[in-house]
């Protein structure tokens, strides 16, 4: 029996684990591949992806002081909540963003090399882990003006981190397979994640919903940004939050597992 006879018998849930195994092991590949994304993305540019870090800073500096006296929050509470919440909201929105075009714009990939369709979505969250990585810089003069000083609990946004990457790794799987499927899923995409960037506590606290407050902690977003913002401008997030977390994980890959089961051998005919 050839392989491919072999690989027809198998069992689907087996060939969609054996692509995640895989595409976990391909690290060389997905790594190098994130890299190559940044070059294209700012090649002949003198600055390269600091451009988004720079922005940052002058939108920040632009809305900071405004939004503080209009909510009528000290500037050295609210500037760095803002900050913290714009920086990290840049991960939480380019996973969802770059997760749905995961499969579609590697289609040149997709179509000529046999790669585990893992090795797509990983490239993805590698990706945007190192955009943010170099977006955190956008947070140090803020830090030198307003004299911010690093703290121990810091350290409780690493996990906060994490969280956002096993949350998007489902995520883009699901976003990924269906835009793929339906193109003009990915500009309803785009519509939703900047809906949900106002209606999010970024610049806005959640307390200003008086009564009402309640809601913004059932917003998944908001969940995903305190866990990473919490620690470095608040405190660390309550138990509560990171059990509304693992419920979110939960429900993710409940739904994306026996999606990526039934439809990944679909995907190369889709893009």
């Amino acid at each position: 029996m050839n392989s491919a006879a072999l690989a027809a018998s198998r069992p689907q849930w087996r060939l969609a684990l054996d692509d995640v195994i895989e595409g976990l092991r391909a690290r060389a590949v997905w790594g190098e591949l994130a890299r190559m994304d940044i070059r294209q993305r700012y090649r002949r540019s003198v600055l390269g992806p600091f451009w988004i870090t720079i922005s940052m800073v002058i939108w920040i500096l632009a809305i900071g002081p405004l939004y503080s006296l209009l909510l009528g929050v000290g500037s050295k509470e609210f500037i760095p909540y803002l900050a913290m919440g714009i920086i990290t909201w840049g991960l939480v929105s380019g996973l969802l963003l770059d997760g749905a075009a995961a499969f579609v714009g590697a289609e040149g990939l997709v179509r000529s090399v046999r790669l585990p369709f893992t090795v797509h979505i990983l490239r993805v969250l590698q990706r945007n882990l190192w955009i943010f990585a170099h977006n955190l810089l956008a947070f140090v003069p803020f830090m030198l003006v307003l004299r911010i000083w690093p703290q121990w609990q810091w350290l409780l946004a690493l996990p906060g981190v994490a969280l956002i990457l096993l949350a998007g790794f489902p995520a883009a799987f699901l976003l990924g397979t269906l835009s793929a499927r339906f193109r003009d899923l990915q500009q309803m995409i785009a519509s939703i994640v900047q809906l949900a960037f106002f209606i999010t506590p970024i610049f806005w606290k959640p307390e200003l919903l008086g009564r009402h407050a309640w809601v913004a902690d059932f917003n998944p977003f908001q969940m995903l940004l305190e866990v990473v913002r919490g620690p470095v401008v608040e405190g660390p997030p309550a138990p509560a939050v990171y059990a509304r977390i693992g419920l979110l994980l939960l429900v993710l890959y409940a739904v994306a597992t026996p999606f990526f089961i039934r439809y990944r051998r679909r995907l190369a005919y889709w893009v």
